[in-house]
């Protein structure tokens, strides 16, 4: 047989690299299947493209934000050694022929020897861990078919098997050149070096040529193949992330759900109310999909999934992918997605918290899409959660879920014995309070409502209420698939803003807040919307109000979703509670907090239904909020204040701990 070293390549390894190369273009075409997808307007830049691309694809950035867990290393090893021994390899691949001389690294240089060997030792210890991790030390939420793979060939196991035995092919056949040639850098090679030295010179002259021709025989069949395998992320996630608007992440795109039904010329058969299918989702939605790398951190942190639920994100987000590549590639069974592959009662399960998005390493946009399908259920097949059906209702015909007539908007006020003046008096002011549907009518947070009011006549704010003119922001009606409930809200309510003139927006729901700031510039509605914990903070750093420091308990504070994940305000309320503190070393941060803080369940339209499967979510809070050794906790949103408070009631802690809204603190200590 004849000799080849790495420098005298036959011409037939080439032939065969063209050929893997042609199969793994072909299998590419799993890219385009997202091309059945709606289109989507994503306005993009490309610097900040390039960035995401960079940082989150090939920088793997989400990965490594939490430093020095076990899976951000093993990760680090994996993908830092690939990416070496790729790079390594395409430098030999084309030096070998004397190509590209001049442009590419010298192949037997001492540093690039070493740096060879390098990425093989991190790809072999990080395949090690994976496989570790992956049968002896499982997280529950990963997926548990390790052999077959979730819609690719070889599975979990078997594409770490391959990726170990190229990694130690490659080692093996770089000993027997060490060991033939000598060239002077050999030393350099520092692990293929010692491979070298535990055969005799005549064991590896006669292994070489068959050692060379299977690690290079092996290496193009996975090239070939990785498109089919589970390593196929390691390239839909550089185009995903590259494609995405981080701005615009969680953001749901508007139905016009009333511009539909009303133009004539429209074929209710052409109407897509929802997504039913994978081809009513965008492409953006569906190369979501594809780029899942199924490392199932979203389901890990999911609330709903961690209390018992059926629901797991990374589920929903694969299944999307199996009914993609079913209808445009023929792969799989071919059923249905809603009531298939996925049922009803995952869909509801999701408190739309935002934590998997937040999780996400590939930046995938979970909640839009769990939503558009649950605009199907509701717009299209006429099944929202009977619970919530009734909560809709009463939202239709009261403008409140709770059901109650918009004349007792005020209520809250005349019983306190509260004079509020109302927007249709004062037709100006500079602060327009908008109460909420909770602050109005939930015994609970009409305390609250009544302590804004009295932080805001203690600093002399010119502000009024629209009193029986407000009606339901819609934050509810969107997140449960009531897209034309939503939309009726929205103009309703746009046309009553439309008649006065405000300054600003202030709320103490983060709900009603993040609707109105974000949501409803979609409808023409833009507003300066603050939320109440900024306010306050705003008027305590003007000196408008001076509070007592008679806050001497154990204290910790609940980061709402709606306020902390979804619009980033982490730091206003606990500067706000940290103006009443006796002793700042009372505060206890919660070991979930910020951006990783576990939902109270009550977001995305639970609310007004329950799951009965599992544990309670806001009952699961509680129990972390109890263990933390805080005897009080202080929340910024009217939905956490009702479920906490309902928890510490349920499990009979009522006595033992306080639950309070920062609105309430302050305004207990004017």
């Amino acid at each position: 047989m004849t000799d080849y070293s790495p420098h005298q390549v036959p011409t037939l390894f080439y032939i065969l690299a063209f050929i893997a190369m042609g199969y793994l273009i072909y299998n590419l075409r799993r890219l385009f299947t997202v091309r059945i997808g709606k289109a989507e307007e994503r306005p993009l830049n490309f610097f900040s493209q390039l960035f995401n691309s960079l940082s989150f694809g090939v920088g793997q950035r989400k990965v490594y934000s939490k430093r020095f867990t076990y899976a951000s290393i093993m990760h680090f090893l994996m993908g830092w050694g690939f990416m070496e021994l790729f790079f390594a390899t395409t430098v030999d691949f084309f030096t070998a022929r004397g190509w590209l001389l001049k442009y590419l690294p010298g192949f037997d240089t001492p540093w690039f020897a070493a740096l060879n060997d390098t990425g093989g030792i991190m790809l072999v210890a990080g395949v090690c861990m994976a496989l570790w991790r992956r049968h002896f030390n499982k997280p529950q939420a990963l997926p548990h078919e390790p052999i077959s793979g979730r819609g690719n060939i070889l599975g979990d196991t078997g594409i770490l098997i391959a990726l170990l035995i190229v990694a130690i092919g490659g080692f093996l056949a770089e000993a027997a050149r060490l060991a033939v040639d000598q060239p002077e850098t050999a030393i350099y090679s520092y692990m293929g070096y010692a491979i070298s030295h535990l055969l005799s010179l005549e064991t590896w002259a006669a292994l070489k040529p068959n050692l060379w021709w299977s690690h290079a025989v092996v290496s193009l069949i996975f090239i070939a193949i990785l498109p089919t395998t589970k390593m196929f992320h390691a390239i839909a996630v550089v185009v995903n992330v590259g494609l995405t608007n981080r701005k615009l992440r969680g953001h749901l795109r508007p139905m016009n759900v009333t511009a539909l039904m009303e133009d004539e010329d429209m074929n209710e058969d052409e109407i897509s109310l929802g997504v039913g299918k994978s081809s009513d989702f965008t492409w953006k939605q569906l190369l979501d999909s594809v780029a899942c790398t199924e490392c199932a951190r979203c389901t890990t942190v999911c609330p709903a999934h961690s209390s018992g639920k059926l629901l797991s994100p990374m589920k929903i987000i694969t299944d999307i992918r199996a009914d993609l590549y079913s209808n445009t590639l023929g792969f799989g069974e071919e059923q249905d997605l809603i009531g298939g592959r996925i049922s009803a009662e995952e869909l509801w399960a999701c408190t739309t918290c935002g934590a998997c998005m937040e999780e996400c390493p590939v930046l995938i946009d979970h909640i839009p899409a769990i939503t558009d399908m649950r605009r199907h259920l509701v717009l299209s097949e006429g099944k929202p959660p009977d619970q919530a059906n009734e909560s809709l209702e009463a939202t239709l015909k009261d403008g409140n879920p709770w059901g109650y007539p918009k004349a007792e908007r005020l209520k809250w006020a005349t019983d306190a014995g509260l004079e509020l003046p109302t927007l249709a008096e004062k037709k100006t002011v500079d602060v327009l309070y908008w109460v909420g549907c909770a602050g109005a009518y939930d015994p609970r947070n009409q305390g609250i409502a009544q302590s804004v009011v009295k932080i805001l006549k203690a600093a002399k704010v010119d502000f009024a209420v629209l009193g029986k003119e407000e009606s339901c922001s819609g934050d509810s009606a969107r997140r449960l698939g009531e897209e034309y409930l939503f939309e009726t809200l929205v103009h309703e309510n746009i046309s009553t803003l439309s008649k006065y003139k405000f300054n600003t927006v202030i709320t103490a729901c983060p709900h009603c807040f993040h609707t109105l700031s974000n949501e409803y510039p979609d409808f023409g509605g833009n507003y300066n919307v603050v939320h109440h914990s900024e306010f306050i903070q705003q008027l305590l750093d003007e000196g408008r109000l001076n509070p007592e420091k008679t806050l001497a308990k154990k204290v910790t504070y609940h980061d709402a979703c709606y306020l902390g994940r979804h619009n980033d305000i982490y730091d206003a309320p606990r500067n706000v509670l940290g103006a009443v503190l006796s002793d700042e070393s009372d505060y206890i941060e919660l070991e979930q907090s910020k951006s990783s803080s576990f939902c109270c369940g009550a977001g995305g339209g639970n609310m007004w239904h329950e799951d009965n499967r599992g544990e309670m979510v806001n009952n699961v809070r509680m129990q972390q909020i109890i263990d933390s050794g805080a005897e009080q906790v202080v929340t910024a949103c009217s939905f956490c204040m009702i479920m906490l408070d309902d928890a510490a009631k349920g499990m009979g802690k009522a006595d033992d701990m306080a639950v309070q809204d920062i609105a309430e603190i302050i305004a207990e200590r004017l």
